[in-house]
């Protein structure tokens, strides 16, 4: 008998277990809630980093829904100039946290505010 609950609960979690991370994800990706983790979690931490820079506000998002979320960008203002911003899935910004994510999105700003003033 305890051999026949092992072999059932063994098959229930070879079923269970798939079809558990497939609802989930599902249910993840299907909407942007805002949190900081899981599918939206880069695309809301870099969003929030940038709403809380001084002078900058985010006109415009955009991203590649896909299995992952690969690419997105912002339309920004900064200080009345017009800028948009591109995070690919290998931009080290997404996995940084908010006050690291602040820090280099000043740097890429000034940066890029010195390459459309000229």
């Amino acid at each position: 008998m305890k051999v026949l609950a092992v072999i059932l609960l063994g098959v229930l979690a070879v079923i269970l277990i798939p079809f558990g991370f497939y609802g989930w994800h599902r249910w993840d990706s299907s909407k942007n809630r805002g949190f900081e983790f899981g599918y939206y979690g880069e695309f809301n931490r870099v969003s929030n980093a940038l709403a809380s820079i001084p002078g900058v506000s985010v006109t415009q998002a955009w991203h590649n829904l896909d299995l992952s979320l690969e690419w997105f960008s912002f339309g920004i203002m900064v200080t009345g100039q017009p800028l948009c911003l591109t995070f690919s899935e290998t931009d080290q910004i997404r996995a940084m946290s908010r006050d690291a994510a602040i820090t280099a999105l000043k740097k890429r700003l000034a940066t890029e505010l010195s390459i459309t003033n000229k």
